[in-house]
């Protein structure tokens, strides 16, 4: 005879487990072959589902193919772990982050946690108003919208990074003029920058259907394959097709998608080692900076009444250029040369478009 105080856990598990709606008669079997005893009654496990629906830990599911069944799926209440109402309003927080960066379909994966994340705020506040009213999140940049991909890539890809397992990927490089190309790839690592989806990826190989593939000392473009053999950083949004391939390929030996090898395609980073940064400040940026540097060796030291000098160690990155050039008015950069010349004939090109006004 199955234990009745250990049923219930039982029924919750096996909800979890699935993911899905499922009827009276396949949960009742389900937990029969859980506990290896097919003794219990169908109406035993209904009046236990019943129970656990009042306690919010099970609640009534879609209709499935037999309509004259009730369906099941979990509650909202229904998970293991336990959240103090600051750690759920925390979680809130990164779930409204995500949304407003463009990941909808991710936080959508994860509706039934949000939901317990937000009864455990409303249960244990003493204010009775909607938690979307109290947390936000933001930038003061503005938010290109996310370019639009087929979830069921995403799905595909998780599910091929979980079981190491090899894609075959149809995919629009950039600067190819349209051509698809396919790549034989190994997922290792997914990136989420701004508002779009990255996967890091090493490609074994690489198929050009409607061309000749590009000459080994072309210029590839930003985020397409680097060539058979090498690793590379793809976009999701520009994914046509994902399948599951049968090949087996081994991945680089001690992958880290923080390592720099990684990050040099995920961030586009300009050189193999860090540089030394100079610059000098204006008050507004002297303040900006001081209360958030830069790096961790940052050093700030006064120059004249109204300027400030800062030097700090780090990679040249385009989000850095792109920082140095929206701040153009406020910072000089006095070393790398590199970065200076950057900044001063990007300025030089922006100002000759404006210069008939």
């Amino acid at each position: 005879m199955i234990n009745h105080h250990r049923r219930p856990t039982a029924l919750r598990k096996i909800l979890q487990r699935e993911g899905k709606s499922l009827s009276t008669a396949d949960i009742h079997t389900e937990l029969c072959r859980w506990f290896n005893d097919f003794s219990l009654h169908v109406k035993t496990t209904l009046r236990d589902l019943e129970a656990l629906t009042e306690a919010e830990l099970v609640t009534q599911g879609e209709t499935g193919s037999d309509k004259k069944s009730k369906y099941w799926k979990t509650g909202r209440g229904s998970f293991d772990l336990t959240l103090s109402p600051t750690e759920a309003m925390t979680l809130a927080a990164i779930f409204d982050h995500a949304e407003r960066f463009g990941f909808p379909p991710h936080t959508e994966q994860l509706t039934k946690l949000r939901e317990y994340a937000t009864t455990e705020i409303t249960k244990h506040s003493k204010r009775t108003v909607a938690w979307t009213q109290r947390i936000t999140s933001g930038t003061r940049f503005t938010l290109l919208k996310p370019g639009k991909y087929d979830p069921a890539h995403l799905d595909l890809i998780q599910g091929a990074i979980l079981d190491d397992a090899s894609l075959e990927v149809t995919y629009l490089p950039r600067d190819a003029g349209g051509v698809e190309c396919i790549y034989l790839l190994k997922p290792l690592a997914l990136s989420y920058q701004d508002s779009n989806v990255y996967l890091s990826a090493y490609v074994l190989e690489e198929q050009w259907p409607q061309s000749d593939p590009p000459a080994s000392d072309t210029y590839r473009g930003k985020y397409s394959s680097n060539g058979p053999k090498s690793m590379c950083a793809l976009m999701l949004h520009r994914m046509v097709e994902v399948k599951t391939s049968w090949q087996k390929i081994p991945g680089p030996a001690s992958y880290d998608v923080n390592s720099f090898e990684a990050q040099k395609h995920l961030m586009t980073i300009h050189g193999e080692s860090p540089i030394q940064l100079k610059l000098r400040l204006s008050p507004n940026l002297h303040n900006r900076l001081t209360e958030n540097p830069l790096a961790e060796d940052q050093v700030v030291v006064q120059y004249a009444d109204d300027r400030w000098d800062l030097s700090c160690t780090l990679h040249d990155t385009q989000g850095l250029r792109l920082f140095l050039l929206s701040n153009a008015g406020d910072i000089e950069v006095l070393a790398p040369p590199v970065i200076r010349a950057h900044v001063r004939e990007t300025l030089r090109r922006a100002a000759s478009v404006y210069a008939g006004d």
